[in-house]
């Protein structure tokens, strides 16, 4: 028999779990823990703020597919994490946050440091556990384990007292080998009748359409998907959190749809008489006015979670499943009547695409659109973006268009600012030698810009592209279409970015034209430690398409302008602008 004490037997079951890396921050209810860490081979990365711990837990976790850790202390570091945690839990990202707790005699005393987190985290998180024995702590952690990542994934929470870890268990000699890892498993609730029900609905339909969602990057079956859809020749859209399932090229899908989708993507579900929904849960972003949703279509809905089976739009066939089960089974729909029927439904919206194409970036006009495209023109396929909340957001995920399963990361569900640069630290860990670039606003970054020197002390190549327009751009955007310009807390004063990024000692350059941001990005490139562009763009603009809110996808508002006579223009200035000789 062996003795061990708590803190080093949970750090060495996090080790047995496959554990990399953790995003942490110490405090006195966790300072056994940290004991125990500086003998693990778990690299511990110091956050400067446990938010940030949480948030780059969670790109760890998008792009890893696998249970991003962090860990805070009691009381401010616990609640500091909520966010994070939160944000997890909207976009179904596996995560495990495990808190220290003051002492088991101290529980209920109202101690220093001591908050119920169990009790705060209960709604945002799949299951909170609480180890009370050190001799439970194996089972415990193998189930947060398999819960943070079989059925819909998520994040769970482990609350530990301080005197837990500072006790001592007996364990066999032989404990480690005997260790049994948990037991992943997909879900497959589908009968021969459901295929059948569902094959039938498909058959018989003229207009059937695809609504790819995050479900399909989490159940890992993008190849799956793909296969599916070539087979049956159905056009498909994504959601904003579904980038990625398609190839941008792929002549079968018609972008993303939702608030500030392609207005082609959503008149394509108006006029479906047929909804596949693989993935998704008809949040309010992509179904507009819910009365008037898909007005025209049955739905079809594949998901993993049973509870999002008509829980806002009308169900007419529920498989429940994972997807990579369901679509690899699922039977063939073709006959020789929908195979004409798809191929005209087909030539219809290529007509729509054709019609409301996205709007051509003009280099001449050095807004967040030209910036972002410049990025996308001058980066390797295989980038990982992440970004924060706001305009910037929504042109990202307009203009980053060869973006990689799992390589877009946003915040789409509870919308966090402060999301994307430590999301973007997140997957730089998991994935060291990418390339990794951080989209975001000026208001969005002041929120974690403390975790440059984060950067800097792991050595992370992370870059990033600052969007500086002196605005809180969205809200701007919302006042003055829907308040009259009633202008309100909205014009923020911002440091000198350059300096500020000195202070930290992270390289940087700005850029005010095209041709700054061109070298700016190429500098970037060639820096070995994390780089920040400051880009100082228009002040004044706003995202479209655009779905008022209250409004219908029937009624997305597009550009007023007619593109079609500068599009092909512009192609060429702009590619003769970024390709000019440098003076």
């Amino acid at each position: 028999m062996i003795k061990l004490r708590g803190a080093d037997y949970m750090v060495k079951i996090m080790e047995l779990l496959g554990v990399k890396e953790l995003f942490a921050y110490p405090g006195g209810a966790v300072i056994p823990f940290y004991d125990a860490l500086a003998f693990s081979n778990i690299d511990y990365i110091l956050v400067r703020h446990e938010q940030a711990a949480a948030f780059a837990a969670n790109g760890y976790g998008r792009t890893k597919m696998t249970p991003g850790f962090c860990l805070a202390t009691s009381g401010p570091g616990a609640t500091n994490l909520v966010t994070g945690i939160a944000d997890a839990y909207a976009d179904s990202v596996p995560m495990i946050a495990i808190t220290g707790q003051v002492n088991l005699p101290l529980i209920g005393t109202d101690a220093f440091q001591e908050t119920d987190i169990q009790g705060i985290c209960l709604p945002i998180t799949k299951k909170c556990y609480f180890i009370k024995r050190l001799e439970d702590a194996e089972s415990i952690f193998r189930h947060a384990y398999e819960t943070a990542m079989n059925g819909r994934p998520g994040p769970v929470l482990i609350d530990i007292p301080r005197s837990v870890q500072l006790e001592h268990i007996e364990l066999d000699e032989e404990w480690e080998q005997n260790f049994i890892q948990p037991k992943l498993e997909r879900l497959f609730n589908v009968s021969s009748k459901d295929f059948q029900a569902a094959k039938d609905l498909i058959a018989s339909s003229k207009k059937p359409l695809i609504i790819a969602g995050h479900g399909n990057l989490l159940s890992d079956s993008v190849e799956e998907i793909r296969a599916f859809t070539q087979r049956e020749q159905i056009p498909a859209v994504s959601t904003i959190l579904g980038m990625g399932v398609f190839e941008s090229t792929d002549p079968l899908y018609y972008s993303w749809l939702g608030m500030h989708g392609m207005k082609y993507a959503n008149l394509a579900v108006q006029e479906a008489d047929l909804i596949i929904a693989l993935g998704i849960r008809f949040d309010d972003r992509i179904t507009g006015r819910l009365k008037d949703f898909a007005p025209n279509a049955k739905i079809l809905h594949v998901d993993i979670d049973k509870s999002e089976g008509g829980k806002n739009v009308k169900t007419e066939v529920f498989l429940h499943g994972d997807l990579k089960r369901v679509l690899k089974d699922f039977p063939d729909t073709r006959n020789e009547q929908n195979k004409q029927d798809r191929m005209n439904w087909l030539g219809y919206l290529n007509g729509l695409r054709e019609e409301y194409p996205l709007k051509e970036v003009d280099y001449d006009v050095f807004n967040m659109m030209t910036a972002i495209d410049v990025l996308e023109k001058l980066s390797p396929e295989d980038i990982i973006v992440t970004t924060d909340v706001g305009q910037h957001q929504m042109w990202a995920a307009q203009y980053m268009d060869k973006m990689k399963p799992n390589h877009f990361l946003t915040s789409g569900g509870l919308g966090s600012m402060g999301f994307g640069f430590p999301a973007a630290m997140g997957a730089q860990a998991a994935f060291p030698d990418k390339h990794v670039w951080c989209i975001t606003g000026d208001g969005s970054f002041q929120m974690n810009l403390q975790e440059l020197i984060t950067c800097v002390q792991e050595n992370w190549p992370v870059k990033i592209l600052l969007l500086d327009n002196n605005y809180l751009g969205m809200v701007r955007q919302w006042q003055e279409q829907f308040y009259k310009k009633n202008y309100s807390g909205v014009d923020i004063l911002n440091p000198d970015y350059i300096k500020l990024a000195d202070a930290y000692g992270v390289a940087s350059a700005r850029a005010t034209n095209v041709e700054e941001l061109r070298d700016a990005i190429e500098l970037a490139y060639k820096t070995d430690g994390p780089f920040l562009v400051h880009a100082k763009v228009l002040k004044e603009d706003n995202v479209l398409p655009m779905v008022a809110p209250g409004a219908s996808l029937s009624e997305t508002i597009y550009y007023p302008m007619d593109l079609k006579k500068t599009k092909s223009n512009l192609k060429q200035k702009n590619a003769e602008k970024l390709l000019a000789d440098k003076v």
